[in-house]
C-alpha cells in the first residue's frame, strides 16, 4: 500500500487547494492593511512588575509539567524563575525556555534529555487521546502472545491464521516504532495518529466499523461524519469499495485512514486538540484562521505549542 502505512519516512504531503487560497487571501489582506495578525487573541506579555514570583514559578512549573511530563527540580526552577525575572517575563524569554524544554538534547539524568522526555510526553498525550491510556508493557505483552500463537500457527499449518497474526503484530510494532520516528523527525506528530487509530487496542475500544468511523471522526476532527461522510467511509471500509474520501480515492480500512490523516481537516483538528490539551477551550474563529496556514505549511506540533504556552493566559498572569 503507498504513503504513509508501509513507509517509515514519510514526505509532507501537497496542501488541499482550499487552504492554499485561504492561506494566500490571508496573506494579502495582512499586507493591505499593514496589520499583523495577532496569534492568540490578547497575547501581548504582562509587565514582570505586576507579576509576582511565586505566579512566575507556577508558570515554569505548569511549562515542565506539560511539555517534559514532570515537575522542575528545585535548581531548575531556580534559574528558569531568575531568568525569566531579569528578562522581565519578555515574550523571547518564555519562547527560549519553551524552546529549550522541547528541544534541548544535553543528556539528564533519568529521563535522557529534555529533547526526549517532550516527545515521549507527546506520545503518551496521543494514547491518551486514543487508546485509554494502554502502556508499551500491556502491547508488549500483547505481541509476545501473538508471537507464540503464530509459531504454534506455523507448526500446524495454519497459515491463514499465521499472517493474520503478523498482521496484527506488524501494526502493534507500527506503533510502538511511531515515537522513536517523531523524534527522528521522520514522522509529523499528527502522522503518529495513524498508528494509534490501526491496531487491535483501538479496535477493541470502538468495535465494529460504525463505532471506528465515529470515534476517527470524534477524536481526530472533533465533530462527527455528516450521513454522506459515514456512507462513503462505511463503504470503503466495510465493502473495499472505491469511493473519494477527503479529497482522495480509498479502498479499505487502511486507505481511509492514511486519507484523512493527511488531510486538512486532520490539521485543523490538531489545532483544535492542542488548545484543549493546554487551554482547556476551543480556539476562537480569528486564533484558528491565524495558526492555520503556517501549521499547514510547515505541520509542526512544536508551532502549536509554542504560541499557546508564550501567552499570559497559559501562564496565569491575565
Amino acid at each position: 500500500m503507498n504513503g504513509i502505512l508501509k513507509h517509515r519516512n514519510l514526505r509532507v504531503y501537497r496542501k488541499n487547494y482550499f487552504f492554499l487560497f485561504l492561506f494566500i487571501c490571508i496573506s494579502l489582506f495582512s499586507t493591505c492593511t499593514k496589520e499583523k495578525i495577532n496569534i492568540i487573541d490578547d497575547n501581548d506579555p504582562t509587565s514582570v512588575t505586576n507579576i509576582s514570583r511565586l505566579k512566575i514559578e507556577n508558570y515554569v512549573n505548569r511549562l515542565f509539567i506539560d511539555l517534559v511530563g514532570r515537575e522542575p527540580l528545585k535548581t531548575e526552577l531556580g534559574v528558569e524563575v531568575d531568568t525569566l525575572q531579569a528578562n522581565e517575563l519578555s515574550r523571547d524569554a518564555r519562547i527560549a525556555l519553551i524552546d529549550r524544554l522541547m528541544t534541548d538534547d544535553s543528556f539528564r539524568e533519568g529521563e535522557r534529555s529534555y529533547k526526549a522526555a517532550f516527545y515521549l510526553n507527546l506520545y503518551n498525550l496521543a494514547k491518551v487521546r486514543c487508546l485509554e491510556s494502554v502502556t508499551d508493557g500491556e502491547i508488549q505483552m500483547r505481541m509476545g502472545q501473538l508471537i507464540g500463537d503464530a509459531m504454534r500457527d506455523s507448526m500446524a499449518g495454519n497459515w491463514e491464521l499465521f499472517y493474520t497474526r503478523l498482521e496484527i503484530l506488524r501494526k502493534y510494532q507500527n506503533l510502538l516504532d511511531s515515537q522513536h520516528d517523531l523524534y527522528d523527525g521522520h514522522i509529523q506528530y499528527h502522522q503518529m495518529f495513524t498508528f494509534l487509530v490501526n491496531n487491535s487496542v483501538y479496535d477493541l475500544i470502538n468495535m465494529n466499523t460504525f463505532n471506528f468511523i465515529r470515534a476517527v471522526y470524534s477524536e481526530l476532527l472533533f465533530r462527527l461524519p455528516t450521513v454522506q461522510e459515514y456512507e462513503v467511509a462505511f463503504d470503503i471500509i466495510e465493502k473495499n469499495m472505491h469511493k473519494q474520501a477527503f479529497g482522495k480515492y480509498c479502498s479499505g480500512k487502511e486507505d481511509f485512514i492514511d486519507a484523512m490523516i493527511q488531510s486538512p481537516s486532520m490539521l485543523e483538528g490538531m489545532v483544535i486538540w492542542t488548545f484543549q490539551v493546554y487551554l482547556n477551550r476551543f480556539p476562537t474563529p480569528s486564533e484558528l484562521v491565524s495558526l492555520l496556514p503556517t501549521y499547514l505549511q510547515d505541520q509542526d506540533i512544536r508551532y502549536l505549542i509554542r504560541q499557546i504556552a508564550v501567552t499570559d493566559e497559559y501562564a496565569g498572569f491575565k
